[in-house]
C-alpha cells in the first residue's frame, strides 16, 4: 500500500491548520488512527471554502470551482491528483465519503460568492444551516454516525455562526456581509463603516448579541442529541465533533461577555483551554 509523504501531509496541515484556529487546536487531541483522515478533510473544506472570499474575479472562482467538481469524482489515480485528495485517498477517509455530499461543498461554495445580506436572525439561520450541515455530514460520515435532523440544523447554524464572529478576531479579515440588517439597524451602523472600524464599541455589542443567538442555537442541538453508530468505529463516535463543539461554544460564552476584549485580544487557545478540552474528551468514554 502506498503511504502518505511527508510532504503531502505538510500541504494538508497548511490548508487546515492556519495558525490559531480551532481545528490547530482540537487536533492534538486527535486518536493517531484518525488524524491523516481528518486532516485531509478539513484542508479539502478550507481548500473549497476559501474560494468564494478570495481576492479574484468571479471568473476565476467559477473556474476553480468547475475544477475541484472535476477533481472530486474523478477516478483515484494517485500519480496525479490533488495532495488534499491523494491523502483523502491514502487514508481510507475517501470510501466513506459519497460524490453528492462532496459536491455539496461546492454549492454550499457558490452560494457564497456575492452573497447578500440576510434581513435578520431568522434568515441567518437556515443560511447558516444549509452551510454549515454539509461540513458536520462529512465528519460524521468518517465516524460512521449520523444524527438527528432536527439537532443538524441548530448545530450546523451555531458552528457556522461561531466561524463568522470568529472572523472578527484581531488581525483577520471581518465577515461583516455576513451580519444580520436587522442588528446593523439596531445600532445605527453600516457593514462598511464596521469594517472600516469606525464603530468598534457598536461591534463589540453586535458580537455580543450573535454570540447569544449562537449559544441557544448550541443547547438546543444538543438537547437530546444522539449519536447513532454504525459499526466498526474504535473510537468514540463523533468525539471530536463534540470536543468542536464544546470550544466553540464555550468561546462564544466568553465574547458574549466581553466581547471588547475579543476584539482587541484576538482568539488564542492556552493552558486553560487544553485543560477544558482534556477533562471534557475525558467525560466522553
Amino acid at each position: 500500500m502506498v503511504a502518505v509523504s511527508p510532504v503531502e501531509l505538510e500541504y494538508c496541515s497548511d490548508l487546515a491548520m492556519p495558525p490559531g484556529s480551532l481545528f490547530e487546536f482540537t487536533s492534538r487531541f486527535l486518536p493517531a488512527d484518525r488524524r491523516e483522515s481528518l486532516l485531509a478533510l478539513y484542508a479539502l473544506m478550507q481548500a473549497i471554502g476559501k474560494i468564494p472570499q478570495s481576492p479574484v474575479d468571479d471568473s476565476v472562482k467559477w473556474a476553480k470551482l468547475k475544477w475541484w467538481s472535476e477533481e472530486l469524482v474523478a477516478e483515484p489515480d494517485l500519480s496525479s491528483r490533488h495532495p488534499v485528495l491523494r491523502v483523502l485517498w491514502l487514508s481510507g477517509a475517501r470510501s466513506h465519503l459519497n460524490n453528492d455530499l462532496l459536491l455539496r461543498l461546492l454549492s454550499d461554495a457558490v452560494k457564497q460568492i456575492d452573497i447578500a445580506p440576510d434581513c435578520d436572525e431568522n434568515a441567518m439561520f437556515e443560511r447558516l444551516t444549509g452551510l454549515g450541515s454539509t461540513e458536520i455530514q462529512l465528519e460524521l460520515a468518517l465516524d460512521k454516525t449520523e444524527i438527528d435532523t432536527r439537532n443538524l440544523s441548530f448545530l450546523a447554524a451555531a458552528s457556522r455562526l461561531s466561524q463568522i464572529i470568529a472572523s472578527f478576531s484581531a488581525h483577520q479579515q471581518f465577515e461583516t456581509g455576513q451580519l444580520p440588517m436587522n442588528v446593523l439597524a439596531k445600532y445605527n451602523v453600516s457593514a462598511a463603516q464596521l469594517q472600516q472600524k469606525l464603530y468598534p464599541d457598536k461591534l463589540a455589542r453586535i458580537l455580543a448579541q450573535l454570540a447569544g443567538y449562537g449559544l441557544d442555537w448550541f443547547s438546543k442541538g444538543m438537547s437530546g442529541l444522539k449519536v447513532i453508530q454504525d459499526t466498526g468505529v474504535q473510537s468514540p463516535p463523533g468525539s471530536h465533533l463534540k470536543l468542536r463543539w464544546a470550544m466553540e461554544r464555550r468561546r462564544l460564552s466568553l465574547i458574549r461577555k466581553d466581547a471588547g476584549r475579543f476584539l482587541d485580544e484576538g482568539e488564542r487557545y492556552g493552558p486553560a483551554d487544553a485543560w477544558f478540552a482534556w477533562r471534557f474528551l475525558r467525560r466522553l468514554k
